[in-house]
C-alpha cells in the first residue's frame, strides 16, 4: 500500500506542478465552454430578434377588398404588393426562389362571390401560398400570415355569415382548462430533457480528460525512460499500476468536473435562447449516491482502457492512434442514449459496458433508474475493470512490453 501511495502522490505532483497542464485541464475548458455556449445563446437571440423585427415583403394576387379591414395587423408585419388576376406570378415566384420576396398569396379571382354563395358551393375556396422554406424570413412570414388568415380573417367572415360563432361550434378543447390540462412532474420533465444531453456530455468529457493524461502517463514515460527507472525501484509493479490508475482516475474526474461545472454555468443561457426555459431538477440521496458510483466506475474503466492501449504502444503518437477508435465507441454509445426511443429497455442493455452507464445516468436524471438495473450496470463495469487491471499488471510484469523489446 505504501508503494501505491508514493506513485499516486508522484503522479498528482507531476500534473499540479506543470502550469501548462493545469491551464489545459482546468482553466481552458471553462473558458471554452462558457465562451461557446454564451456565444450560442447570443447568436440565437440575435437570429430570433432579426426574424421577428423583419418586415416581410408579401405579394397578394386578387386581394379581397375587406382583407385589410378585418386584418389591420397585416400592414404592421408586412409590406404588401398587389397583383391582379391578369398578372403573371412567375416573376414573383422567381424572386421568392432567389430570396428577394418572402411570400406570395393567391386568392381565387371570385373569392368574395364564393364566400357569399357558400350554401350552393360544393367546397370552400382555397387560398394558395408560395414561400421558400430554406429562407428564415420566408418561413416566418408564411407562418405568421397564415395564422392571421385562419384565426382573424376566417373568424371575421364566419361572424359576418352566422353572427354568433357558437352556432357552428360543436365543441371546444381546453377553452377554460388550459392551465389545469397539464399534469406532470416538473422535476421529472426537466430531468428528461437534461437526461438527453448531460449523460452524453459526461461520458465523452470523462474520456476526453483521460486520453491525453493516460497516454502521457504510460507511453510518455516509456518514451522518456522515466518509467524504466520506476520499474527498477523496490516497489511492486502491481502497486505502480494501481498508483498510476488511481491518480489518473482522480485527474480524469477533476477534469470532467471542470467541464461539467462550466456546462452548468453556460448551458442555461443557450437553452433559454432555444426556448427550453428554466430547468429545475432535484435529486434524492440515493440518486446522488448512484450517480457518483456510476461516474467513478466509468472514469476508472476509461482510465483502464486508455492505459491498456498505452502500455502496449511504443510512442505517444502510436498510443493516440490506438485510443481514437475507443473514443469513437464512446461517442456512439452516448449518441444511442441521447436519441433513444422511450419505452422499456431490455435487460441485456444494462450489461453493455459504457452504454449501460450512459443509460443509468439518463435514467437517474429522469428519476427512473431502479436498484436492480443500477447493480447490473455497476457490477459489469467493475468486473471489466478488474479484468483490465489484471491485464495491466501482467503487462507491467513483462519486460518485453515495458521495454519495447
Amino acid at each position: 500500500m505504501r508503494g501505491i501511495q508514493i506513485v499516486f502522490q508522484k503522479e498528482l505532483k507531476r500534473v499540479f506542478k506543470d502550469k501548462k497542464m493545469i491551464f489545459s485541464l482546468f482553466i481552458l475548458p471553462v473558458v471554452l465552454m462558457v465562451g461557446i455556449y454564451g456565444l450560442m445563446g447570443y447568436l440565437t437571440d440575435q437570429m430570433m430578434e432579426d426574424v421577428e423585427t423583419h418586415k416581410s415583403l408579401v405579394w397578394i394576387q386578387n386581394e379581397p377588398e375587406d382583407l385589410r379591414i378585418y386584418v389591420p395587423q397585416l400592414d404592421q408585419i408586412a409590406e404588401i404588393q398587389s397583383l391582379t388576376a391578369s398578372d403573371s406570378t412567375d416573376e414573383v415566384k422567381q424572386m421568392i426562389y432567389d430570396g428577394m420576396v418572402d411570400l406570395l398569396i393567391v386568392f381565387p379571382e371570385d373569392f368574395t362571390e364564393q364566400i357569399a354563395e357558400y350554401e350552393s358551393s360544393e367546397q370552400p375556396p382555397e387560398i394558395k401560398t408560395f414561400y421558400n422554406p430554406s429562407e428564415d424570413y420566408s418561413s416566418a412570414a408564411r407562418q405568421s400570415i397564415v395564422e392571421l388568415l385562419e384565426s382573424v380573417y376566417e373568424k371575421a367572415l364566419l361572424e359576418q355569415r352566422f353572427g354568433n360563432l357558437n352556432v357552428v361550434t360543436a365543441f371546444t378543447v381546453d377553452s377554460t382548462n388550459a392551465e389545469e390540462s397539464t399534469i406532470q412532474n416538473e422535476s421529472k420533465a426537466a430531468g428528461r430533457m437534461l437526461g438527453m444531453m448531460l449523460p452524453y456530455l459526461i461520458t465523452i468529457l470523462l474520456f476526453a480528460g483521460t486520453m491525453s493524461l493516460g497516454t502521457d502517463t504510460i507511453t510518455g514515460e516509456k518514451e522518456r525512460g522515466t518509467l524504466a527507472c520506476m520499474l527498477v525501484t523496490p516497489v511492486k509493479r502491481s502497486e505502480i499500476v494501481l498508483g498510476k490508475l488511481l491518480a489518473l482516475t482522480v485527474m480524469s474526474i477533476l477534469s470532467a468536473s471542470v467541464y461539467i461545472i462550466a456546462l452548468v454555468i453556460a448551458m442555461p443561457k443557450a437553452l433559454g435562447s432555444m426556448g427550453a426555459g428554466d430547468l429545475t431538477v432535484s435529486f434524492g440521496a440515493s440518486q446522488i449516491a448512484m450517480m457518483a458510483a456510476v461516474i467513478l466506475a466509468l472514469a476508472f474503466l476509461y482510465v483502464l482502457l486508455v492505459a491498456v492501449v498505452s502500455v502496449f504502444a511504443r510512442t505517444v503518437k502510436e498510443a493516440a492512434t490506438y485510443v481514437t477508435p475507443l473514443y469513437m465507441i464512446v461517442i456512439v454509445a452516448g449518441l444511442f442514449t441521447m436519441f433513444a426511443t422511450t419505452g422499456t429497455r431490455e435487460v441485456y442493455e444494462y450489461l453493455i459496458p459504457i452504454y449501460s452507464s450512459s443509460i443509468c445516468l439518463s435514467e437517474i436524471f429522469a428519476n427512473e433508474l431502479t436498484v436492480a438495473h443500477f447493480a447490473m450496470s455497476f457490477g459489469m463495469t467493475i468486473l471489466l475493470s478488474v479484468i483490465l487491471t489484471g491485464v495491466m499488471i501482467k503487462a507491467f510484469n513483462s519486460e518485453k512490453v515495458m521495454f519495447n523489446a
